[in-house]
């Protein structure tokens, strides 16, 4: 073994490509997943500068399947909300529940601004859950709505005042997309890593091109936008034949750069019940593949890339130290680029992990980001074989 600054062509060429793809993952990590860090911490410090007059009336509309336990807690935290203008708040149940009838009921007492209304039983050949939210739409007396459902524990007091004051009389903003993160507490299952990891970086994803004004999803859990657009739209019309979209197909459909904005703020994040769940965790993501395809623009595939670009990379290191063994100058340098990339995904992941109140993963981060594309490539397989359902005459 020597060191030697005599290096083969060919080693200086997957050197070369060690090195550009460990660029290229810098670029991406720079100017998507820094970007939603930068974002997410300027919304704290960013405060509504309208005063509380020129804020709009709001209709929030939650969906609820008949968990009259959860619905009950997350009404209490909706009907208290700090908001300087009516609003009123409008339960779309799956089908009739008398235990979510008197749940409603009881608080209506209380609240008179609380409104209860159920889909028809019996339905078939219609997405149930587009139904629901249509229902509760046309019911909205407001053109603002802010939607949500009975899954989502709501943290602060002034979660609707972030969700809806960027929409104004003479502003353009139709689409607040807001964010809902998973309480890593709740996830003790085997896999619980891999699956905070996952959750961030398909939140990533959408996110930071959100950010950079091409939006093409939500999360149903956190999201508003103008009955009015909802109406123009003519709603879930071009999605009626699939049980979901509603909050990935539907928003690809009306959002832009010119009427969309992010809201990430602190109160305006709320808590994913039971998020990564294996079983609801793994659902969420075959739905989400599926849905994918319908979209108006296809998403980016920055994330997945990224891994594959840090495989490419480590492939080219260990194919030029192995051409030029034992010339040890070729390994030093592959395991530079090799600790740099290893560094920035620590680094980079950490932070975003932090940012968006997931499990604060270290150590485990690298081979998570490497072995992203390939259980990404497994999900879709699995997309596609899955007997879930997916079209409304499933």
């Amino acid at each position: 073994m020597y060191f030697s600054p005599t290096i083969s062509f060919t080693a200086l060429w997957l050197l070369g490509i060690c090195a550009f793809c460990a660029l290229l993952v810098a670029a991406f990590y720079f100017f998507r997943i820094r970007t939603v860090i930068n974002y997410r911490r300027r919304a704290d410090s960013e405060r509504p500068d309208k005063p509380d007059s020129d804020y709009l009336p709001a209709s929030v509309i939650i969906y609820s399947q008949g968990d009259a336990d959860n619905l009950r807690e997350l009404l209490e935290s909706v009907l208290t909300q700090d908001y300087p203008a009516a609003f009123e708040v409008i339960v779309v149940n799956e089908g009739e529940a008398a235990d979510v009838r008197d749940t409603v009921g009881m608080l209506r007492n209380k609240y008179p601004n609380l409104y209860l209304t159920f889909t028809p039983e019996g339905v078939v050949n219609l997405s149930r859950k587009k139904l629901a939210l249509t229902l509760g739409l046309k019911a909205a007396r407001y053109d603002v709505a802010v939607l949500t459902t009975s899954a989502a524990i709501i943290p602060s007091n002034l979660w609707l005042r972030r969700m809806a004051w960027r929409f104004d009389k003479n502003s353009p903003v139709e689409v607040v997309l807001g964010f809902a993160a998973v309480d890593p507490s709740e996830d003790s299952h085997s896999g619980c890593r891999r699956r905070a990891f996952d959750f961030i970086a398909e939140s990533t994803r959408w996110l930071g091109v959100a950010i950079a004004g091409k939006p093409f999803r939500g999360t149903e859990y956190n999201l508003a936008y103008r009955r009015s657009l909802f109406l123009r739209n003519k709603g879930f019309a071009r999605s009626l034949n699939l049980h979901y979209g509603d909050d990935d197909i539907f928003i690809s459909e009306i959002a832009r750069k010119n009427n969309t904005q992010v809201e990430l703020s602190e109160d305006s994040i709320v808590l994913l019940r039971q998020g990564n769940h294996p079983r609801l965790f793994n659902e969420r993501v075959l739905r989400r593949i599926f849905t994918e395809r319908f979209i108006r623009r296809k998403p980016r595939i920055l994330v997945p890339l990224s891994g594959i670009l840090q495989l490419i990379s480590i492939a080219a290191g260990i194919g030029a130290a192995i051409i030029d063994w034992p010339n040890l100058q070729v390994v030093a340098i592959a395991a530079v680029i090799a600790i740099a990339l290893i560094a920035m995904d620590i680094t980079t992941w950490h932070k975003a992990m932090k940012a968006l109140k997931s499990r604060p993963l270290i150590f485990t981060i690298p081979w998570l980001v490497l072995t992203h594309p390939i259980r990404r490539s497994f999900s879709r397989l699995h997309s596609r074989i899955s007997k879930q359902k997916k079209y409304t005459w499933d």
